[in-house]
């Protein structure tokens, strides 16, 4: 490379880095608009916004230009100036109720531990595993070995097949590209399509039964939790040894983790009318 194209090279690495620069400032500008806004203060003006940034009128003028564009600010119908947009109360809603779930879930858990005297666990989808958030222990010294952070393969348990049962077709495809799935026991799904059909019946009955799929002797029931928009944000699983769930007897206990989950999920904001698999289609 000879001195002048090497200079041209330089030149043009140069201004790709002042663009970024520019970009990742007016993306700065742009979040900080929102530290303007406050409970008494629901409002902003263009000239308040250049004032607090310390940036000039035009600037400012372009940055709220976009969040209107963008679809998080909206001009206010009172007066001169800028208020939140619902998209913003939107994903405030799901980060608080994110936040929330294992302070909401907890004392429903553990009153359902309580109850059945079994482990309880809540779980939310991580990718392609199940994670549990929430921990109850119930009343038997022999219970399942678990703690809040284990993860488990989602298409092996009835905790991961309740969640991804909130999931479109679509996004399972997406989700498993391959279509080979890792198993647990010869009882969970070994491909994506025994898992889509093992779905429709969990979406049908509006829970997920694991027969000891992921380990001998343990039988799991788990039903959806759903978010205040109704999709579903976690799962809740009654977790025992199978002598003492007893297929015999499995609509009692059926029955008491889908009432819990109802319980979670109005506590989360969700429309009474959504804690089926139905109102997520």
């Amino acid at each position: 490379m000879d001195e002048n194209t090497e200079k041209m090279a330089v030149a043009e690495s140069d201004g790709e880095d002042s663009k970024e620069t520019g970009r990742l400032g007016a993306l700065r500008h742009g979040l900080a608009v929102f530290d303007l806004f406050e409970m008494d203060r629901q409002t902003v003006t263009t000239i308040e916004i250049a004032r607090y940034l310390n940036i000039h009128k035009s600037t400012a003028s372009r940055i709220t230009s976009n969040l209107v564009l963008s679809g998080f600010l909206v001009p206010a119908t009172d007066g001169p100036g800028f208020r939140l947009s619902g998209k913003l109360t939107r994903l405030g809603a799901i980060a608080a109720a994110v936040q929330d779930l294992p302070t909401m879930a907890i004392k429903h858990a553990q009153a359902l531990a309580d109850d059945v005297g079994e482990t309880c666990q809540v779980g939310v989808l991580d990718g392609q595993e199940a994670v549990t958030v929430v921990l109850a222990n119930g009343s038997y010294s022999l219970r399942l070995h678990s703690w809040v952070g284990k993860r488990h393969e989602a298409s092996t348990t009835a905790m991961g097949k309740a969640l991804l049962a909130g999931l479109s077709d679509g996004s399972i495809d997406k989700l498993y590209p391959k279509k080979s799935l890792s198993q647990a026991s010869e009882l969970s799904p070994a491909t994506l399509d025994e898992l889509k059909t093992q779905l429709v019946v969990v979406r049908n009955q509006g829970f997920a039964l694991e027969n000891e799929d992921l380990e001998p002797g343990l039988r799991c029931i788990a039903a959806p939790i759903f978010d205040h928009d109704g999709n579903v944000a976690a799962a809740i699983n009654i977790a025992a040894a199978a002598s003492r769930l007893p297929m015999s007897n499995i609509d009692y206990y059926v029955s008491k983790v889908k009432s819990t989950a109802a319980d979670i999920s109005n506590a989360l904001g969700a429309p009474t009318d959504s804690y089926s698999y139905e109102a997520t289609a």
